[in-house]
This record gives C-alpha cells, structure tokens and sequence, in this order.
C-alpha cells in the first residue's frame, strides 16, 4: 500500500510538473490583478489565496485536457505523462477532479464573488476539453474560450481583494485581447495534429499568413489600448511606454514566423517568448497603476 501512494503521488507529480509552465500565466494574471485593483500592495492573505486558487483551477483545466487529447498530442509528437503513458488517464482525471475542488474551495474561503468567479473558470474549462460542447474544437470559440480564462483570471484578484475596478477590468481586457492573437501563434506548431482530428483552428481554416498578420495586428491593438489607457484611467507616464515596447517587442518577435511557420520546433519555442512577453505586459499594468 506505501508504495502505491508513493507511485500515486509520482504520477501526480509529474502531471504536474509537465503543465505548470503553461499554466502559471493564469495566477500570474490573479496576483498582478490584486496589485493593480489597489494601486499598491494588496492584502497578503487573499492575494495568495486567490492565487492558489487560479493555480490549482488552471492546472487542473490543463491535465484533463491533455487526457482529452493524447491522439492529437500523439500526431504533434507533443511529449507529456500521459501521452506517453507514464500516467494513467484514470489518474490524470481524478487528479484533475481534485485540484479544481480544491480550487473552488479556496475561492469560497475568500468571499463569495471569487468562489462564483472560480466555479465560473472550472466550468469553462469543462466545456473547453469535454464533449458534447468541446470548445477547443469549435473555430474561435477556442480562443475565445481561452481568452475568456485570463479574463476570470483577472477579475479573481479583483475580487479576492474586493475591488474589481476599471483598471482591474482593463487588465483582463489586455489579457483577452493578448491571448486573441497569440492563441492561433501556439496552434502553428501543431496543424498537421489539428487537421487530422478535424479541428477548426485558425492557422488550419485561414491559413499560416493570415494567423501571423492578425496577431501582429492585436499587437498594434495593445500598444494604442496603453495609450488610451493612459488618458483615460489614470495610469502614470510609464504604462504607455511599457505597453510600446512590449507590443512592439512581441511582433519583432513574430514577423520571422512568416518564413518560419512550417518548423514546428520553432514555432514551439516561440510560445516560450511570446508568454514572457505576457508576463512583461501584465507587470506593465501595475506598474503603471502605482501613483
């Protein structure tokens, strides 16, 4: 018995381990968000509270997606624990249903808007991964589905510290419209996948150019959103100048991608850049929200 807990717990690990990279730019966006609904430090204890919650609720949104998808993570010669079968899906499953429960239930540790908003987020990975809606499936609604989530991520910090406001709105605003553009870049590398399962993602329906030229497009949407942001929100001097360079950073960053889309291990190791970048513009927003 010891040993299968250990072995238990392993699998667990790994699954873990294997997506936190990917999912931490949801709590990222939860903890900015308290900095900026309060222009300053926010409250400890609902701060990591909530952002625990939107760690363990995107972790597990994340894992039941990948059991969800091992034939296509199987054509894209994605490498991950149950793919590989190194993990059980019975196991990936049951830690999946654990972490959003415990996720939810942090969320109703802080106060009430943040557990709704936290039911709100496990309901909609539910309806991204599962059939019979299966979100990631649908053309756009993917994105939007994905966007939709640094959106409650945002609105989370808000409201665990109880002040979802205008720039707290806007942080998620920016969020949804990052995530708009460099959702379809992420599917670049996996369209020989896609196609074979009949996915209706961007890059497969319009096309590699066009998929490149929108998220650019987004990017010149951010860096005027900053500018508006500054005349009309009351952020300091440094948040349009911030928000500039980033924007103008992630489309240096994409435009090699028109000659480059069809390396798939490039494109790959692009989504490494293209969410720091977003960690970066997130960070933007507090500092430009302190007076």
């Amino acid at each position: 018995m010891p040993n299968q807990i250990v072995e238990k717990a392993y699998a667990y690990w790994l699954c873990i381990k294997s997506r936190f990279s990917r999912a931490v730019i949801y709590p990222w966006a939860t903890v900015m968000a308290t900095f900026i609904a309060v222009r300053g430090v926010p409250p400890i204890l609902p701060t990591v509270m909530a952002t625990i919650a939107a760690t363990l609720i995107a972790l597990s949104i994340y894992i039941s997606n990948d059991v969800m998808d091992i034939e296509t993570d199987r054509a894209n010669l994605i490498i991950r624990p149950v793919v590989q079968e190194v993990v059980s899906k019975k196991d990936a499953l049951t830690l999946s249903t654990m972490l959003a429960a415990a996720g939810v239930a942090v969320g109703l540790y802080i106060n009430l808007a943040t557990f709704l908003l936290c039911i709100a987020g496990v309901l909609l990975g539910f309806m991204y991964s599962f059939s019979p809606i299966y979100l990631k499936r649908r053309f756009i609604l993917k994105q939007v589905a994905v966007a939709g989530g640094g959106l409650i991520s945002s609105l989370t910090g808000g409201a665990a510290v109880g002040m979802i406001s205008s720039t707290v709105l806007f942080a998620g605003f920016i969020f949804f419209t990052y995530a708009m553009g460099v959702v379809p870049i992420v599917d670049l590398g996996d369209i020989e996948g896609d196609r074979r399962e009949g996915r209706k993602t961007l890059p497969v329906i319009w096309g590699p150019e066009y998929t490149i030229r929108l998220a650019i497009a987004i990017m010149f949407a951010i860096l005027i959103s900053g500018i508006v942001g500054y005349f009309q929100l009351g952020f300091n001097l440094a948040f349009p100048i911030l928000v500039s360079v980033i924007s103008l950073s992630c489309i240096y960053v994409l435009y090699p991608l028109f000659n480059r889309w069809r390396d798939y291990v490039y494109c790959r190791k692009l989504v490494i850049k293209i969410t720091i970048l977003h960690f970066l513009l997130q960070l933007s927003i507090v500092i430009g929200s302190v007076f």
